[in-house]
Parts: structure tokens; C-alpha cells; sequence
């Protein structure tokens, strides 16, 4: 059977389109958002004081019991005027039932760290999720293309062969070569894309820092912005947001509205950015549980009197 190089290129580039269109999808819309989201609002009853200096000169007293950390947690939760009572009263039992309210209001403040922890959590584990299951698309399509691309350059040599004409051969070649390193070369191209919206987004305000929060809880922002609560004595949220900036965006800080906005088109390389950022924002919310047990043993060491 003869087969001229008209219908060898021919039949070489329906295959390379057809390949290619194997390749290529629309692109997927996430589930609806939500679900990570708590049904009952954080408690906004206590607002801290921000002038912690004149909050501290406001309670002598106290900072002769106690550290200048264990009053300002205090102050984040609410039980700055419960440990002031419990340190005057001289009755017994009073002196217990002030105790007990004020051990029963930080350990409501443990579960308060322990549902925003939970939220970023879903969020982390929803945000994985989805990139695992595009990963898992990509992976099928890189495969499918680079058989594709062995199967072309086999096709090439077969029909090369398969036509006698010197002008027929380099042109099957040339079109072959073509055909493999753009099939090759397509294998380089982002994969599929999802749609995921959040418009209750846990990060954003770690990284615009607002005087107040609209997600988390005057007591969780207050520990999170008050400078006394970091090491470098700029606050958490800022030590976070300049983490953020450094290591996940090259020291650009120019992170756009994806992961901080309410949602938009996302790269799987991009849900594991903001797995990622979810998990370190979770690890350093969780830590606060330290804060609050530094207190609560300096309360629970207290003597009656």
C-alpha cells in the first residue's frame, strides 16, 4: 500500500489534535462554602483595653503578684477585674467563687482557641483536598500527553519509511518533530483550574491587620496584634504576615486578592499555598493556649486566705 506525504501529514496532525484535546478540560467549580464555618458567632462581650500602660497603672497592686504577660491575658480575657477581687477579698468563700468564675471564663477562653483552630483546620484540610484532586487530573493528563508524544515520533519514523519520495520523508519529519515537542512542550502548560470562593476568609485579616477583626474574637485578635504577645515584640500578626511575605511570596508581599479576597480561580500549586498559610495561622492561634495556662496556674497557685 502506497501512502503519499499529503495524507501521511494529515493523519499525523488529526492524531496530535486529537491528543490534545484529550488533554484539555473546562474548568471545575468547588462546593459550596461554609461548612468550615461555625454556627454559632465568637463572643464580642469583652472589649481589651489597647493602652496597656495605663490599664497596668490602673492595678499596682496586681503587678506585684503577678507578671506583666499573665495581666495582659488577663486584660484579652475579660478577668482583669475578677483576678483584682480575688487578690482583696479576705473571705474564704468568696475567695473561691471568684476563682471558679474566673478559671470557668479562661477555660471558655480554651475553647475559644480550640473552635478558631478547628475552622482553619477545615479550611486547610477542604483547601488539600481540592489540590490533591487536581493534582491527580494533571498527573492523568501529563501522562496521556507524553504517551501521546511517544506515539507521535513512533507514527513519524513508521510513515517516514512508509513514503519513498526524499521531499515526502523530510516533510513527515519536520511535522513529526513539530508535533512531538509541541505535545512535549504542552506537558509544561498549568493544568486545570477550580473555582473556590471564600468570602468569610480566615486570612485576610492576618494580612491587611485592621484595628478590629470581623472574623475573629476581640480576646484572639487582641492576643494576636497586642506587641507584648511576639518575640520581636511587633505582635503576632504582623510576625505572620512577614513569614508570609518572605518565604511563601518570594519577599514580594504581593500576594494579590486569591488567597486573601474572596475567592477566585486557583492552580493546584496554589491550594497547597493556602493549605499551607491555613496550617501556620492554625499552629500559631493553638500556641495561645500557652498564654492562657501561664495564667491560669498563677491563679490556681494562689492561696486562700
Amino acid at each position: 500500500m502506497t501512502i503519499n506525504r499529503k495524507n501521511s501529514t494529515r493523519l499525523l496532525w488529526i492524531f496530535v489534535v486529537a491528543a490534545v484535546l484529550t488533554g484539555c478540560s473546562p474548568r471545575l467549580r468547588a462546593p459550596g462554602y461554609g461548612y468550615c464555618e461555625p454556627p454559632v458567632p465568637l463572643s464580642d462581650r469583652y472589649q481589651p483595653v489597647r493602652n496597656t500602660d495605663s490599664l497596668l497603672a490602673a492595678y499596682p497592686a496586681l503587678q506585684k503578684q503577678f507578671s506583666r504577660h499573665d495581666l495582659l491575658v488577663a486584660n484579652a480575657t475579660g478577668t482583669l477585674a475578677l483576678l483584682d477581687d480575688l487578690t482583696r477579698t479576705g473571705d474564704p468563700r468568696q475567695f473561691r467563687q471568684v476563682r471558679a468564675e474566673l478559671m470557668s471564663r479562661l477555660i471558655l477562653a480554651v475553647n475559644e482557641i480550640g473552635s478558631v483552630s478547628a475552622e482553619l483546620d477545615c479550611e486547610g484540610e477542604r483547601a488539600d483536598q481540592l489540590a490533591s484532586y487536581l493534582d491527580r487530573i494533571n498527573d492523568r493528563r501529563t501522562k496521556r500527553l507524553t504517551v501521546a508524544s511517544i506515539v507521535a515520533g513512533a507514527v513519524t519514523t513508521l510513515l517516514t519509511v512508509a513514503v519513498s519520495s526524499d521531499q515526502g520523508q523530510k516533510i513527515i519529519g519536520f511535522s513529526g518533530g513539530i508535533a512531538s515537542a509541541g505535545l512535549g512542550a504542552l506537558t509544561l502548560i498549568p493544568g486545570r483550574k477550580i473555582r473556590l470562593d471564600h468570602p468569610r476568609n480566615p486570612l485576610r485579616d492576618l494580612w491587611e491587620i485592621p484595628e478590629r477583626s470581623a472574623i475573629y474574637s476581640p480576646f484572639i485578635w487582641y492576643m494576636l496584634t497586642e506587641e507584648s504577645f511576639s518575640n520581636d515584640h511587633t505582635g503576632l500578626a504582623r510576625s505572620i504576615r512577614k513569614r508570609w511575605a518572605a518565604y511563601e511570596f518570594d519577599g514580594t508581599g504581593q500576594a494579590g486578592s486569591l488567597f486573601f479576597g474572596n475567592g477566585g480561580w486557583y492552580e493546584a500549586d496554589d491550594l497547597h499555598t493556602r493549605a499551607n498559610l491555613l496550617n501556620q495561622l492554625q499552629s500559631s492561634i493553638r500556641a495561645l493556649h500557652q498564654d492562657l495556662q501561664s495564667l491560669m496556674l498563677s491563679v490556681a497557685s494562689l492561696g486562700e486566705k
